[in-house]
């Protein structure tokens, strides 16, 4: 067996095991003395768990649960008073991609996943378990690759270029989204479902260009560039400034 098919059996084995499970053979990245504290998190209400918090500022590291799954991340901004957008962490560094931020906090190796962001209120992140914080030129870094300002991450400080057959590497980071998939719409007050109807594009055909293959629609246009992989939305002026979803099936 590949080694990097043992790893990812691992981290699919550990993130589905029974929740006594997880307190008996507790994960030997986290720090000793913190691991009382952890487990006490299952045992009572954590209201009877929660101290005294220091202030939460952008790239601090923080681990609470979704049940028994473990989930770290990082401050990447505050949007009020009492919203994060948060960068989701983890300790399993073997399966990180390019787009991985690999960084090394208490004498353990973590990775800080740049294109997974979600969103939690001050309250969750203080019944968080603070786990420390990146340097500032690292969280630097992370945001300047976050608005484009560099193209690549540093090759000493990120994960292996995704490779289209590794599909263990790509189940990982599918099965890390899905993790925090709940949390990833919390910025929605209200709502405005964006989607195109299949029998609209079957009347459409796609207008093939040089480097871009583009779709129009009333409500937006949508650009896919294919060297690059991604995807474009260019909404109408009714939608600028609005909270939206999009659907994409």
């Amino acid at each position: 067996m590949r080694e990097i098919e043992k790893i990812y059996k691992s981290y699919i084995e550990d993130i589905e095991k029974n929740p006594v499970e997880e307190i008996k053979e507790f994960k030997k990245e986290i720090k000793k003395e913190m691991k009382n504290k952890v487990m006490q998190m299952f045992q009572k209400p954590v209201e009877k768990e929660k101290k005294e918090v220091s202030d939460i500022n952008k790239g601090n590291i923080y681990l609470f649960f979704i049940k028994h799954i473990p989930v770290y991340y990082m401050i990447l901004d505050q949007l009020d008073t009492n919203l994060y957008e948060v960068l989701k962490v983890s300790n399993w560094v073997e399966l990180a991609n390019h787009n991985d931020f690999i960084t090394k906090i208490n004498d353990e190796w973590f990775i800080v996943e740049t294109w997974n962001n979600f969103y939690l209120d001050k309250n969750q992140i203080q019944k968080s378990i603070f786990i420390g914080k990146l340097s500032d030129k690292e969280f630097n870094i992370i945001k300047d690759f976050k608005n484009k300002k560099i193209k690549q991450l540093p090759k000493d400080k990120r994960g292996t270029f995704a490779i289209r057959e590794n599909t263990y590497q790509i189940k990982f980071h599918q099965k890390e989204s899905e993790i925090v998939r709940n949390f990833k719409f919390l910025v929605f007050e209200e709502e405005n479902i964006i989607q195109i109807a299949p029998e609209r594009l079957e009347q459409q055909l796609l207008a093939a260009g040089e480097e871009k293959t583009v779709y129009k629609d009333k409500d937006f246009i949508l650009f896919y560039d294919i060297d690059k992989n991604e995807i474009e939305l260019e909404p109408n002026e009714n939608y600028i400034n609005s909270p939206a979803k999009l659907k994409i099936f």
